[in-house]
């Protein structure tokens, strides 16, 4: 998997090879190939791509997809447990549309 052309991190042999900071990608890989990030935020937008190869090595698929974090600061900020806010947050709602080869990602809160 790669970001912007930067590459993320590679499953081989049911082994997974990080190219940048763990904690910094705060992304994992499934054996299947699905790439999970943790705590989105903004700047986890861009252009990701994943290459499949077969065993001999022979490039098996390639695929790009457009993932956009949006919203502001501000909305970002009431999901966090910081200890200005008093009330817990309820729980957030998750939505997902994939259209065009682009994957838009919803998480609101309804209070």
């Amino acid at each position: 998997w790669t970001r912007d052309g930067t590459r993320l991190l590679q499953i081989k042999d049911n082994k997974v090879k990080y190219y940048v900071n763990k904690e910094q990608c705060r992304c994992k890989i499934f054996v299947n190939g699905t790439l999970q990030i943790q705590q989105v935020v903004k700047e986890d937008s861009g252009k990701y791509r994943v290459t499949v190869y077969q065993q001999n090595g022979k490039l098996k698929a390639e695929e790009d997809t457009m993932f956009i974090v949006q919203g502001e600061r501000n909305n970002l900020r009431c999901t966090c447990p910081f200890s200005s806010f008093s009330d817990p947050v309820p729980q957030p709602i998750l939505s997902a549309e994939c259209m065009n080869k682009t994957v838009s990602v919803k998480c609101e809160v309804k209070q």
